[in-house]
């Protein structure tokens, strides 16, 4: 597993931490991309599952493996942001999929423009759940969307490495749970952000993932960011009780119709003032969005 002795255009980070039910799908979705010119570089956080031998078990050059003791998300993708050799970063994590066509899809995006600093693309989620998820397409939309929530599926997206290395930045531990959304909120000062109309990430759902393990501290991280953002860019943010109510609501108790009833009554409100305080077409797609699943969320309970 020798690294290529040139340098690769795009480096694939993977942080992998106890993945071996996982990983080997994950790299062979990387692996058998159409686009081949990148390394996919695997940063061993102190696994003591069987990670290691799925990795020794893959023969392909492109594979770059780094091991350490264990940092944590955040310590494990600031590690790939050092070792990283490529002048595109590619995010992905060790239990999901890369959609086929996916890193030529947004090279090309990249390529053609080089104001845009970040890509990104739509995700389908597989296992517990299934669906797409569209994120915002252009520009001024997901600056919009920074104000609620992170604009890009955070293992989908693309970077100019270059950016990161001259601005310094980097993954922050005060926001884990949430690091993916505070540098895209970051990321946003320097230069325009995209998303492709494609599938270009199959995102597994799964009861111990860390949106359902690390909720409370994720909400509190996502809180801020979107508070600190707003304030950054001169915009009154929304309180964190509507944005909670938004985002995570609670599914009443009760028969189905009652339930539905006093979900949609709890959600109404927070809702609509989001769309009032952020007009646009993408803040309505979004509280639309949530609304439906709210929905979906009463009906899963009854």
């Amino acid at each position: 597993m020798r690294a290529p002795m040139s340098a690769p255009l795009v480096t694939v980070l993977i942080p992998a931490y106890n993945a071996g039910p996982y990983l080997r799908e994950a790299l062979d979705s990387v692996l058998t991309q159409d686009f081949r010119d990148f390394e996919l570089l695997v940063i061993d956080d102190g696994s003591t599952d069987n990670t290691g031998a799925v990795l020794a078990s893959v023969s392909d050059p492109r594979l770059r493996v780094v091991r350490q003791d264990n940092t944590g998300l955040v310590g494990a993708l600031n590690r790939g942001l050092a070792e990283a050799r490529g002048q595109f970063l590619a995010r992905m994590d060790a239990d999901d999929r890369m959609g086929v066509g996916r890193l030529s899809a947004q090279l090309a995006v990249l390529t053609a423009d080089p104001s845009i600093v970040s890509c990104g693309t739509d995700y389908e989620l597989f296992g517990a759940m299934s669906g797409r998820v569209r994120m915002p397409r252009s520009d001024a939309s997901c600056r919009q969307r920074l104000l609620l929530g992170s604009c890009h599926c955070g293992a989908s997206v693309m970077i100019r490495k270059p950016i990161l290395d001259r601005s310094g930045l980097e993954f922050r531990t005060e926001f884990a749970h949430a690091e993916d959304y505070r540098m895209f909120a970051e990321l946003s000062e320097f230069g325009r952000l995209a998303n492709v109309a494609m599938i270009g990430y199959e995102y597994r759902i799964y009861p111990h993932q860390v949106s359902a393990v690390h909720g409370s501290q994720q909400r509190i991280a996502h809180q801020r960011i979107a508070r600190e953002y707003a304030e950054s860019i001169g915009v009154r943010p929304l309180s964190d009780e509507a944005l909670t109510a938004l985002l995570w609501p609670q599914v009443p108790a009760g028969p189905l119709p009652v339930a539905a009833v006093r979900a949609l009554a709890d959600i109404a409100r927070p809702a609509a003032s989001v769309v009032i305080r952020r007009p646009g077409v993408e803040t309505i797609r979004f509280t639309g969005r949530k609304i439906v699943e709210t929905l979906a969320k009463v009906r899963a309970a009854h």
